[in-house]
């Protein structure tokens, strides 16, 4: 009897060591799940400058001809890149869009339906901070993290046209552009991508993505202490 009790004690314990914990989330599991908080950002390029033309075709809504990402930093605050909400897009691109490869394009954009405003920027971080409509929700977003170690494991968190998309890379260090230090990460990426948020193996919010170095095959990363700051400088700034 002593040695059934025992075999069966034995089992139990095998059991609940096999056996997934009810303990807290892991933390990036938990950040994916979410959605990294980000949004869908429609954007709407048009003409700077319309002939009379020009401005009856523009005052037809045909939608959303352009789309990126952002996320979310605060109660109706929207974090991108600078470059996503300045209108100013690649020859190449304009011409995708119908446009002349030399014109002056004005963008409006949208979250989830409702028109944001730009209330801040850093154009040399390419960095952005939109008011967009309330939600309802309670939201806590991390805050940013300063440092980043060599090969250490990120990921991406992309909505464009609303689609939740993962991407993995690994660190690959500091990267000089315009004088201005950003990073760099091994990091499968595409349109659309523009103002995600990048986090670490921990979860930590890093910095925001920007941009694609082709040559080099390097995703470009926002780093965090810049897109702390500006959240901060904003904070701080006198409201209207």
């Amino acid at each position: 009897m002593k040695s059934r009790f025992c075999t069966l004690a034995v089992a139990a314990l095998v059991l609940l060591l096999l056996s997934p914990t009810s303990g807290a989330e892991d933390p990036l599991a938990s950040v994916v799940k979410r959605g990294g908080y980000t949004v869908s950002l429609d954007l709407k390029f048009s003409r700077r400058n319309q002939n009379p033309l020009q401005s009856v075709i523009a005052f037809l809504d045909y939608g959303p001809n352009g789309h990126a990402t952002g996320f979310i930093v605060g109660d109706g605050l929207v974090m991108t890149a600078h470059h996503v909400v300045s209108g100013d897009l690649s020859a190449s691109k304009k011409v995708q869009l119908g446009f002349g490869s030399k014109e002056q394009l004005k963008v409006k954009v949208f979250v989830n339906g409702c028109q944001a405003t730009i209330i801040k920027v850093d154009e040399d971080a390419d960095l952005a901070l939109l008011r967009a409509c309330r939600s309802q929700k309670q939201i806590t977003v991390p805050a940013f993290q300063p440092t980043l170690i060599q090969d250490e494991k990120l990921l991406l968190i992309a909505r464009p046209h609303g689609d939740k998309l993962v991407r993995r890379g690994v660190f690959q260090g500091p990267y000089l552009s315009r004088g201005l230090q950003y990073w760099s990460a091994k990091m499968d990426v595409r349109d659309g991508y523009s103002g995600s948020p990048v986090y670490n193996h921990r979860a930590e919010l890093v910095g925001v993505f920007t941009g694609y170095d082709w040559s080099r095959k390097l995703a470009l990363i926002s780093p965090g202490v810049r897109a702390q700051k500006l959240l901060d400088d904003y904070a701080g700034a006198p409201k209207p």
